[in-house]
């Protein structure tokens, strides 16, 4: 069986899609399955560079499946579907704007299955903010022990950990380890971009299934199941991360530039739905 299933939704950006399929060729780990939700007005697929992409994980010893999907609900609805068609223990919810160093879905993968936690995130870093150092945005908190259960509330102190995950702040404080040092774990509200969930557990907590109660537009699908999974399980990200964002334009928006629903507003009654009395308060 395969080890990670790759959920990979993608929207009109071809260009940014091939440099993310890029850094999944090139993983350390091979045996991959890459499952593809495709809603672009062209299908990617018929790219040349894509389907060379998908040979290349091939003939490396992994899988590709791509779906053309319509119509078009938005972004959880597309996760949700493609959880549906995971098998593997792990699955890598990879944007289709990042790019991943070879080393990184094994990393992630180690520490997923030593911790048994929720979910290990790989937050990536836009370079383009590399001159742009912002030392009140870089309070980070590590686990120097086992990754444990907690409860992050919207509006608490540890609600503001998602100022690190601004500009290059995550990449700056990469900058203070010491070099060849190995990732170090370290303490999230919520992470977005490059996650990889233990499959078991995120489907425990209902997964994406809560989309048809979102508007069309709409964020904060990730925040909701990972604030559940860190009650019961806790989760963590990595620094270095070794991702990186191509930073072109976010397709999630309206026209008008908004969102019309954040599914964080959810949270209460998906605790409820989900969570142990203990898991409530913090």
């Amino acid at each position: 069986m395969t080890v990670v299933d790759v959920l990979l939704p993608t929207y009109n950006r071809l260009s940014s899609l091939i440099m993310t399929l890029s850094g999944v060729a090139a993983q350390t780990v091979r045996d991959l399955h890459v499952i593809v939700a495709d809603q672009s007005r062209e299908p990617a697929e018929n790219s040349q560079v894509v389907q060379t992409l998908r040979r290349v994980i091939t003939a490396r010893g992994g899988s590709v499946a791509w779906h053309y999907r319509e119509p078009i609900h938005g972004i959880a609805e597309q996760r949700d579907f493609l959880l549906k068609q995971a098998t593997a223990p792990a699955v890598l919810y990879l944007d289709d704007d990042v790019f991943m160093e070879p080393w990184v879905i094994e990393y992630l993968l180690d520490t997923l299955n030593a911790e048994r936690c929720g979910f290990v995130g790989a937050f990536p870093a836009g370079l383009s903010h590399v001159d742009d150092v912002r030392p009140q945005q870089q309070r980070i908190e590590y686990w120097d022990g086992p990754v444990l259960p907690e409860v992050v509330e919207p509006g608490s102190p540890e609600w503001e950990r998602w100022q690190l995950h601004r500009a290059a702040n995550l990449y700056h404080v990469s900058l203070l380890m010491p070099p060849e040092a190995p990732p170090r774990r370290y303490k999230v509200a919520w992470i977005a971009s490059c996650i990889l969930y233990d499959r078991v557990k995120l489907l425990e907590v209902g997964g994406f299934s809560f989309w048809s109660r979102l508007p069309r537009y709409h964020s904060g699908e990730e925040v909701l199941v990972q604030n559940l999974l860190m009650r019961r399980w806790g989760g963590c990200a990595i620094v270095p991360s070794g991702s990186y964002y191509s930073q072109v334009p976010t397709t999630v928006l309206s026209d008008a530039g908004t969102v019309n629903g954040h599914a964080i507003d959810l949270l209460p009654e998906m605790v409820e739905r989900h969570a142990s009395p203990a898991e409530r308060t913090p």
